[in-house]
């Protein structure tokens, strides 16, 4: 196998592999030549998984990394640690704990291809972009696929969901994939569709690391030059502010026309801040009629601003002004945790409770609600692995810092409240978005619902010695035992 050249640093390099070398005998695995491997302890190995922010204190470290350039080097990658009996994990834009296993991290950032067929309005790419990636290739046509609203967000997205400020008008990311192109656990490169292979096809869109390995998908493409209308407000966070935005957005919440996302967080210096992002898309209402709407709100609401920006243009202008272009939080936090619950209506006492827990939580955490719905709406919950098309509102819970203690405290502060609002009745804590959520397997029934009996019958034909544990870890029958340690 090759490894990497370090010109001055070849000595230095050999002492470390020397002291450091891994005990994984690696003789016969075969890669491309512009594949590479890192053993623990290598100086390119060290660098790697500092950009790896879902590495805490406690984690047990994967021996080698892995990067593999291309899909027969995935292949072969799958038959030697099948063949082995060696744990592994698939990383794409390092977003997720599922990313660490402590044998070996399979790497895919070097694949990075992508074919653009402005004709089709169709994608084809690897899965080693990240959301960045995708919105550079296709804004030169004129043209967006659905991601979400973190760039540096890679593959992981297409797996589970993919919920972004287009969701609303054209479904999830994976409700708009036409095909993947997936290692299997028999080592083998399939393709699966609508039309080949449908059952796998089912449960890669929402279930993506359960069942193999992608290597390339193709996605729909939609026009993004229509102007947007929006507005960005930051609030001084008051229950009264809180309760009135919600009461004025009422009649909007089924027009997919209108995506929102509400944040209460303390920003650094500042009181605690209640902020609203809301877009309003397409022609169909005139500019002074969008206008009209946002001026309403700012009188209904009638809360002390701290921030205001209206604004029109593209898609991209969009994503330019939100700063998504970015490499948050990798450039920001080495260490966070997100949490996702739901609601199926925001009632007054829902919303006091949901403002007391904002104001509850430490300086580098916030509490957001994302709007779902729209034609996220117009799946039926059969159709993907994805189940929770019911969702309305996303309750998410974050935490960022570069203190894993911090992380660690905040993850059970927001876990206590997260229960206290059981006693909610329009208030799920097992109805709830995937992409937000800690994938372990004690909530694999929650995510998957009545999907779960369907998906472990697929389990069962494509890889019934559950070769894949990935998030949720779902078992081929309802008779297998998981057991789970991180």
């Amino acid at each position: 196998y090759k490894r990497q050249e370090y010109g001055g640093f070849a000595l230095l390099l050999f002492w470390t592999l020397f002291l450091f070398s891994s005990a994984i005998d690696l003789s016969s695995l075969v890669l491309s030549t512009e594949a590479n491997i890192y053993e623990k302890g290598s100086l390119e190995y060290l660098t790697l998984i500092r950009t790896w922010p879902v590495i805490r204190k406690d984690d047990v470290l994967p021996e080698i990394v892995i990067q593999p350039s291309e899909a027969q080097d995935v292949v072969n990658i799958v038959k030697f640690v099948k063949n082995r009996k060696l744990s592994f994990a698939v990383k794409g834009g390092a977003h997720s704990e599922a990313a660490i296993a402590p044998d070996i991290t399979i790497d895919m950032s070097l694949m990075k291809n992508f074919v653009i067929d402005s004709e089709t309005n169709t994608a084809i790419f690897e899965p080693g972009v990240t959301m960045r990636d995708i919105d550079r290739a296709t804004k030169p046509y004129g043209l967006a696929a659905i991601i979400g609203s973190c760039y540096t967000v890679g593959m992981g997205l297409y797996g589970f969901g993919g919920i972004g400020v287009l969701s609303r008008l054209h479904g999830l990311a994976l409700d708009n994939i036409i095909y993947y192109d997936v290692v299997t656990a028999d080592g083998e490169l399939v393709r699966a569709s609508d039309t080949e292979n449908p059952d796998l096809f089912f449960a890669l869109r929402g279930a993506l690391p359960n069942f193999g390995i992608a290597v390339s998908l193709k996605v729909k493409l939609y026009d993004v030059l229509s102007n947007y209308f929006g507005g960005d407000f930051q609030y001084i966070a008051e229950p009264s502010t809180y309760k009135r935005f919600w009461q004025w957005f009422e009649p909007y919440t089924l027009d997919r026309r209108f995506s929102l996302r509400t944040v209460i967080a303390h920003a650094p210096g500042t009181p605690l801040i209640f902020q609203i992002e809301l877009v309003i898309w397409g022609d169909t209402l005139t500019l002074s009629e969008k206008r009209e709407i946002l001026r309403d709100l700012i009188e209904t609401v009638n809360g002390t601003i701290v921030f205001n920006n209206v604004g029109n243009g593209t898609y991209f202008d969009l994503v330019h002004y939100y700063n998504l272009d970015s490499d948050f939080p990798f450039s920001t936090f080495s260490y966070s945790y997100s949490r996702s619950t739901s609601a199926t209506q925001l009632t007054d006492e829902l919303i006091d409770a949901l403002f007391r827990a904002g104001e509850s939580l430490g300086v580098s955490d916030s509490l957001g609600i994302d709007l779902h719905g729209g034609a996220i709406f117009d799946v039926p919950s059969d159709a993907t692995a994805f189940f929770h098309r019911n969702l309305l509102y996303d309750v998410f819970f974050y935490s960022f810092s570069n203190n894993n203690s911090y992380i660690m405290a905040s993850k059970q502060k927001i876990e206590n409240l997260v229960q206290s609002f059981r006693v909610f009745p329009e208030y799920s804590v097992d109805t709830f978005y995937v992409n937000h959520d800690e994938y372990y397997p004690e909530r694999r029934e929650a995510a998957y619902r009545d999907n779960l009996p369907r998906l472990q019958k697929i389990k069962a034909k494509w890889d019934p010695k559950r070769l894949f544990r990935g998030a949720f870890d779902i078992p081929p029958d309802a008779s297998v035992s998981v057991s789970y340690t991180h």
